[in-house]
């Protein structure tokens, strides 16, 4: 269905593709993995046409379409998400606006013209009743059902929805679309646990080829059947799914380990020989044979490194005080729209909890609440002496100064890191050498979320409030986070749907529902000695 041949595409000095190829075919479901920054979704938008190759062909046959989600947003805002939904079948429009027209023209409509109107509008009744239209409502109710909107969704304006239900909303009408060619790039980011096993049915029984980006295993594994490894400008196929491919790169880098020592041990062997008998006349002939033999040698090369061992500590900041934030029946509103009803909540110093509950519940309203971002409609927030916050929003990579170099936009705000510090962490989140000097706006959505991360982990802070930190993060990225976040001794409220990094993470939980706070508390994992561990009363 799609064929890509010698695809080459470069930025400046950085070779993204190199004569790369690939075959997908209708009904294939395929992972392209890679870490963050490599070129994944340059490919996904140079088969959309929206990024034009340096040299190369890529082939789609006649009459098949492709749609992409990408991790920027795509919902139109000031409309209904109806009218958004309704959108994704243009051809039902176009059919029916041609009915309207033709229905007019034969009221006036004589002899040959009112035969030609009469054959057009049966045409057009027979392309509107491909469409399914009288299964289009039900259609857009699963899907979005599927997805965890509520039965008032459809009349709402999408402006009046968060950012991740807006990338819901363009989700869904990207499935009701059902192109041949479905790219998703990291799709899972803003789904609860319900929405994603949603997304995985549907997504086994998709009528197309799906090809998605993401660094969730779990999901890959779940959908995919073939992995697709962007490498050194190549992309290298797999007969398997993500835990497959893991599998046979490590056999392969093991056996590739292998041979490069035998070879090293019999080239050491060689020139031992060479050095010992090379002055010797006697041995002549058979030096110069083997000298040969070593020019000739095809030489086996070290396999690349695996994953650095990753550290990273928090700059030490002020102990706070031993009550760091307080709500007092705190509730939150917008417009008519109830988020919280009266959240008593307290949080001790060392004290790790995780906020959890369904997408729309108000973990994210509640989290800003307790950063002060927002005041609530009612109750109250107080804050103990000498906290020091540290807050990371769901989109902090979109805050990002676009005019800025990474290096600047870390370091902006700063007096006491050195740019020593900055780049080592940023080396640690795969940005090194001259990267540092890109600007922020030719940045992929990956390699902006490491710097978000970065910027974050540079500055001091005794209280840390997370909403989604994992997100668009590669592994190595997110294990940076994950064992910095281990390692501070200070207070932490994060919101997840990444289970694993919760239970890593955090000790305690609340879950909220329908606004409400629920009392009892969940134990996520034993407390770390000797990191605060405070309990609330």
């Amino acid at each position: 269905m799609l064929t890509i041949e010698k695809l080459t595409k470069q930025y400046a000095t950085q070779r993204i593709y190199d004569n790369a190829e690939l075959f997908i075919g209708p009904y294939d479901r395929i992972a392209l993995v890679g870490p963050n920054g490599t070129g994944k979704t340059t490919l996904f938008r140079m088969i959309t046409g929206t990024e034009i190759p340096d040299a190369g062909r890529i082939h789609l046959d006649d009459h098949k379409t492709v749609g992409m989600l990408s991790q920027e947003s795509q919902c139109r805002l000031g409309i209904t998400v109806r009218e958004e939904m309704q959108s994704a079948f243009p051809e039902a429009d176009e059919a029916e606006a041609k009915i309207a027209a033709l229905a007019g023209e034969l009221e006036n409509a004589e002899g040959f013209d009112q035969r030609e109107a009469l054959r057009q509008l049966s045409a057009a009744q027979s392309q509107l009743e491909m469409q399914e239209t009288h299964t289009m409502e039900a259609r857009i109710g699963r899907v979005l059902h599927g997805l965890g909107f509520g039965d008032d969704a459809l009349d709402r304006l999408t402006d009046t929805f968060s950012g991740g239900w807006q990338m819901r909303i363009a989700m869904a009408k990207l499935l009701l679309r059902e192109p041949d060619l479905l790219l998703l790039d990291e799709p899972t980011n803003h789904l609860d646990s319900a929405a994603r096993k949603w997304l995985e049915k549907y997504l086994d029984e998709y009528p197309g080829a799906v090809f998605i980006i993401s660094h969730d295993p779990k999901f890959l594994n779940k959908v995919t059947d073939r992995t697709v490894e962007l490498d050194e400008a190549k992309l290298n196929s797999y007969s398997g799914n993500f835990s497959y491919y893991t599998r046979v790169k490590e056999e392969q880098r093991a056996a590739q380990q292998a041979a490069y020592e035998r070879q090293e041990r019999e080239l050491e062997r060689q020139q031992e020989f060479i050095n010992r008998f090379g002055a010797k006349n006697t041995k002549a002939t058979q030096v110069k044979s083997r000298e040969k033999q070593l020019d000739k040698m095809e030489k086996i090369e070290a396999p690349k490194a695996g994953p650095r061992a990753i550290s990273f500590q928090f700059p030490e900041a002020i102990r706070s005080a031993q009550e760091v934030l307080r709500l007092r029946e705190a509730g939150k509103t917008y417009g008519e729209n109830v988020v919280l009803l009266g959240v008593s909540m307290k949080l001790n110093r060392g004290d790790r909890v995780a906020l959890l509950g369904p997408n729309g519940a108000g973990k994210s309203t509640l989290l800003r609440l307790l950063a002060g971002v927002e005041q609530p409609s009612e109750g109250m927030r107080e804050e103990g002496r000498n906290v020091v916050l540290g807050y990371f929003a769901q989109h902090q990579a979109e805050a990002l100064e676009a005019g800025r170099t990474v290096l600047q936009e870390v370091l902006h705000g700063l007096e006491t890191q050195s740019e020593t510090v900055a780049r080592g962490l940023l080396g640690r989140l795969n940005i090194r050498g001259e990267e540092v000097h890109k600007p922020v706006k030719v940045l992929s959505g990956g390699e902006r979320s490491r710097v978000a991360l970065a910027k974050f982990l540079l500055r001091p802070a005794n209280v840390l409030l997370l909403d989604e930190p994992t997100n668009h993060l590669d592994p190595a990225s997110r294990e940076v986070l994950q064992q910095a976040l281990a390692n501070f001794e200070g207070t932490i409220v994060i919101v997840s749907h990444d289970l694993p990094f919760i239970s890593a993470v955090a000790t305690d939980a609340y879950r909220l529902e329908d606004g409400l706070l629920i009392e009892e508390r969940e134990s996520l994992a034993p407390p770390k000695k000797g990191k605060g561990g405070g309990k609330k009363k």
